[in-house]
């Protein structure tokens, strides 16, 4: 295990982590009218959980006699529901390969790379849902152009 390497992804993924916390968080509460309603669980819900990975990564980070970052990567403000989901899809690619860095570092030991692997797996999960949810927009957004120019 390289765990000077390992601290460092661990910090990065932190900062992306924190950087979730405020973006998804920002989404939250700056949607208005249908899409308040239909996408404001969802980006609660996903603030919430980059606060519990930030907050469980730190304790690693100090465990692993490093200091914790505080520092968020920045964070992409919208009002467009499409542009918001564009961008928690890239965010949530960029934690996939940045836990897959510190997974190589954590080589080695199990219960990191177990840890990893997890947070990997949760995090590609996270994507998949977004590319999804995505998808759906565009979708009907397509059929809102559509019917508008029918009309």
């Amino acid at each position: 295990m390289d765990k000077a390497k390992l601290i460092e992804k661990l910090n990065e993924a932190i900062s992306l982590e924190l950087c979730g916390v405020l973006q998804y968080n920002q989404y939250a509460q700056v949607l208005l009218g249908a899409d308040r309603r239909i996408w404001q669980k969802l980006f609660t819900k996903s603030s919430d959980e980059s606060l519990d990975h930030a907050r469980l990564f730190a304790e690693r980070v100090v465990a692993l006699g490093g200091h914790p970052t505080c520092e968020p990567a920045a964070v992409k403000q919208t009002t467009d529901v499409q542009e918001m989901l564009a961008n928690a899809i890239a965010h949530e690619k960029r934690a996939v390969a940045v836990y897959t860095e510190a997974l190589k570092a954590a080589e080695g030991n199990v219960a990191y790379c177990n840890l990893l692997e997890d947070q990997i797996e949760e995090e590609t999960r996270d994507t998949e849902e977004f590319q999804l949810y995505l998808g759906q927009v565009e979708k009907t957004a397509a059929g809102g152009r559509a019917a508008s120019k029918a009309g």
